[in-house]
């Protein structure tokens, strides 16, 4: 017995926004005082740490759980399975469902549940619930996807990561020019014979690391007290490069391969 991805499916929105349509942003430093640099600097040397060229935000009339259904929808039709096989629909997002030109949430129902709806489910059976996890929200869908199937209580779980966090961005932040909207999903499933998930790493560094993401007001100081997603980036960069690739090979090691038997 395996735990496999056996389908996967993605929904990437048309709005198409560029680089060049930040030019005309007013960015501020965090004490709300301006840049020394003008903007094409500033994208420049974005375009060089990220490779960022150009991000895609959902349309208008479209929110989280509905680009969540969609990837959802064609997961499913890529693994070929019936809809009604699911045991667990697990959606991983943070800000819930924003209506464009809203800054409330919406988590009430679960956007997993709003996904099993859209999909018009039927079976009672299929647990739907969202996962609040951060960045590798989908990442730890897909462990807990793979602890249900070892442990013998799924065949089948649909695993979403889903966001609009062009809805959640400060104007001023600079940062904002990372952030955009999509969903991804996948059909993990028990399968037969050898391969599928071999291993797995994750680690929580609570201690230092709890406020590099948070939720904080505009860097304009005339602002009202709206709240945005807020990143102290250096810090995660740095961060990044000092865990990952540690937690990446204590994975290795649990799965028997080196990084030399990667593709």
């Amino acid at each position: 017995m395996a735990t496999k991805i056996t389908g996967v499916g993605a929904y990437i929105p048309d709005v198409v926004t560029s680089n060049a349509d930040f030019m005309k942003h007013s960015f501020l430093n965090q004490d709300g005082s301006g840049f020394d640099s003008d903007n094409e600097t500033i994208i420049r040397k974005f375009v060089a740490i990220t490779g960022i060229e150009e991000r895609r935000y959902a349309p208008l009339d479209m929110t989280t759980s509905q680009l969540a259904a969609r990837a959802g929808l064609a997961a499913i039709e890529d693994a070929g399975i019936d809809k009604e096989d699911l045991d667990y629909i697990i959606v991983a997002h943070n800000f819930g469902d924003i209506d464009a030109g809203s800054s409330q949430t919406d988590m009430v129902p679960s956007l997993a549940t709003r996904v099993k709806k859209a999909l018009d489910i039927q079976k009672p059976s299929c647990v739907s619930y969202d996962l609040i996890f951060g960045c590798p929200g989908w990442i730890e869908g897909v462990i807990t996807a793979h602890a249900y199937i070892n442990a013998g209580m799924a065949q089948h779980c649909l695993v979403i990561g889903a966001e609009t966090l062009s809805r959640v961005v400060d104007s001023r932040d600079r940062d904002s020019m990372i952030y955009s909207d999509g969903a991804g999903a996948t059909l993990i499933s028990k399968t037969d014979g050898a391969g599928g998930i071999l291993a797995h790493a994750s680690e929580t560094h609570a201690v230092e690391g709890a406020d590099y993401l948070f939720y904080g007001k505009s860097y304009d100081q005339t602002a009202d007290d709206t709240r945005f997603i807020k990143m102290y980036g250096r810090r995660i960069y740095n961060f990044a490069l000092s865990h990952v690739p540690r937690a990446m090979k204590e994975c290795l090691d649990s799965s028997d391969f080196g990084i030399d038997d990667l593709n």
